[in-house]
């Protein structure tokens, strides 16, 4: 990957997100659709699938 992109991300509670400037720390992330969904709906079609929850760390 060109080290010149980067993932935007506003999500707080992703261990990924560095919060400060809204950046993703992976160099790559999957995007997937929600469980059974095809409504072709963007919130329902573009979910990080790369997501973990502070909460939850490995």
């Amino acid at each position: 990957m060109s080290t010149c992109q980067r993932i935007m991300c506003s999500v707080g509670s992703c261990i990924y997100n560095t919060n400060k400037d809204n950046l993703c720390t992976l160099d790559a992330i999957q995007v997937s659709a929600s469980a059974k969904s095809d409504s072709g709906a963007p919130y329902d079609e573009t979910l990080c699938a790369s997501y973990k929850n502070h909460d939850k760390k490995k």
